[in-house]
């Protein structure tokens, strides 16, 4: 094949196609190529190819080469990577590399292949914006259906304010004020006012509208975090809440707050799935342990009426719910953010009656492979 042929076929390529040799002189570069890069074909050929990469591999890219010439040592001929690369604006983007090498009248070639990744990431970044809109909404569906018991919770010690300084007021009254006395319904009022204090904190840490910052995570921590809203709202309804903590569970890298919001629409499910029920006795069950793959696991357990065989895993479908009122998006925002982590949320029938959801999350990888790697 005459090499015009060649070049045509290289052209009609949808990917960009870039040749080198072992010096990582350019001397091929296709039309696909032209428009990724905005280079034109005579303005790289013969330069070093390192002009379309990012640092750190556009000062590293020649010892790549010699290295693997030398020692046949790859790090991504016949791997293929995803790094980022360099327009001729200067512009950095995110590509597709695949390597391969190919012998031409007894000379080393390099040939890549390149796929530009912009459009893919942009799409991704879309919908992650759009699965933090939806899970900050669903924070504040889930605090409406809360509420009830939250008002409940603020007014106890609100009231219980107003009882204390009605009684400091009678003993200022008096002609020799018990000073001792005064200073005991004084802490008493600080301690109710803290208390009250305590669940709207709570409640603004967890609708609050935050950028997710994953980090290591304790889950025996996440729970405790959240326990006096989860407790408001099963003992608003009567319902006893029974906690479990496993010990030495491993870390998980996740965000708070969105852990949180899994771990308080699986309770608020339970508390309406036990509201008036014949198990409402038994209670809810939270339950950390270790997962069989070696990461952390949490299980909230009920005694509520349970989950219809129709609906099975529909379940964690968008706006399918068994609530009269409710959105039906609580699982499948759920569900959504427990799979980000690598994890998985399932349902079960408890043996006794009611259900069973467990989170499993998978344990962090202390040592984490690097993605941008050499080029060769």
């Amino acid at each position: 094949m005459v090499a015009a042929e060649f070049q045509a076929l290289l052209d009609a390529a949808v990917d960009a196609i870039v040749v080198i040799d072992v010096k990582g002189t350019i001397i091929t570069f296709n039309r696909a190529a032209e428009r990724m890069f905005g280079y034109a074909a005579g303005d790289v050929l013969g330069k070093n190819v390192s002009i379309l990469m990012e640092e750190p591999h556009r000062s590293q890219h020649d010892e790549y080469v010699s290295r693997y010439v030398e020692t046949g040592d790859a790090h991504i001929i016949g791997r293929g990577r995803e790094v980022e690369a360099r327009r001729a604006n200067g512009e950095v983007f995110p590509i597709s590399l695949a390597v391969g090498e190919a012998a031409d009248s007894g000379a080393r070639r390099f040939v890549g292949i390149i796929r530009d990744l912009s459009a893919e990431r942009a799409a991704e970044q879309n919908a992650r914006a759009l699965e933090l809109r939806l899970a900050h909404v669903g924070r504040f569906n889930l605090m409406g259906e809360m509420a009830a018991g939250i008002a409940h919770e603020i007014n106890q010690p609100l009231s219980a304010i107003a009882t204390y300084a009605q009684a400091g007021k009678r003993v200022l009254r008096r002609s020799n004020p018990d000073m001792g006395m005064l200073s005991d319904i004084c802490e008493k009022i600080d301690d109710q006012a803290r208390r009250a204090g305590q669940v709207i904190d709570n409640l603004r840490k967890f609708i609050r509208k935050q950028e997710i910052e994953t980090q290591l995570l304790d889950v025996n921590r996440v729970v405790e975090g959240v326990l006096n809203l989860i407790e408001v709202d099963a003992h608003s309804e009567g319902i006893p809440l029974h906690v479990d903590l496993g010990d030495e569970l491993p870390h998980v890298r996740a965000d708070t707050i969105q852990l949180q919001q899994v771990l308080l629409n699986l309770t608020r499910n339970s508390v309406d799935a036990m509201r008036g029920g014949l198990g409402r006795e038994r209670g809810i069950v939270i339950k950390t342990e270790r997962g069989e793959d070696g990461g952390a696991r949490i299980s909230v357990t009920d005694h509520g009426h349970g989950v219809s065989p129709q609906l099975g895993e529909g379940i964690f479908h968008p706006f399918v719910t068994t609530k009269r009122e409710g959105l039906g998006v609580g699982l499948a925002i759920s569900k959504t953010i427990v799979h980000s982590y690598g994890g998985s949320l399932r349902y079960a029938e408890n043996p006794a009656g009611g259900a069973i959801f467990t989170v499993e999350l998978p344990a962090e990888q202390r040592q984490r492979k690097g993605r941008g790697a050499a080029a060769t």
